[in-house]
């Protein structure tokens, strides 16, 4: 394949049964030259989109885990967050498929702020392994060093 690059495009969309999935699809508009393989392309759309709904649902799995972890260790998840978002986006940069604005679409099907999701993957940017994450050490510890002085709403609010 020369070297072509197609925007994703992942939609919700309901089965026949009412079920609610996410389905990727390519632009409309786009012209291919007669010898295009569309087997291929959809082939890799297929694999484009089991790939997306794993990260999708490991994302909820650890936003849930997020919610309901008290204390040490917490930071740890947040990592993980990170990790996996992150570690998509690498995948898929420089492939032929890839999705414009990946956090727009984290934050529609995850149901996470966009806050949360560039701050995670901030973070596993900066500490690219986990060892070196003090288990200890809260997340907002870790957003104030790299976003100068971060203090959540919650945090505000119990110094108030």
């Amino acid at each position: 394949m020369r070297n072509i690059r197609i925007a994703v495009q992942v939609n919700k969309a309901k089965t026949s049964d009412g079920k609610e999935i996410l389905k990727s699809s390519v632009p409309m508009r786009l012209v291919f030259e007669k010898d295009f393989d569309a087997e291929w392309l959809k082939n890799q759309l297929k694999k484009f989109e089991e790939e997306y709904v794993k990260l999708v649902g490991n994302l909820k799995n650890l936003s849930k885990q997020i919610k309901s972890a008290q204390g040490k260790g917490k930071v740890l998840l947040y990592w993980k967050f990170g990790d996996e978002a992150f570690k998509f986006i690498e995948r898929n940069e420089n492939g032929v498929l890839f999705l414009e604005n990946v956090t727009r679409h984290l934050v529609r099907d995850v149901g996470v702020s966009d806050k949360m999701i560039v701050r995670c993957k901030k973070f596993r940017l900066l500490y690219p392994n986990i060892l070196k994450i003090d288990p200890n050490r809260s997340f907002d510890s870790y957003v104030s060093t790299f976003e100068g002085g971060y203090i959540s709403a919650k945090r505000r609010q119990e110094r108030a």
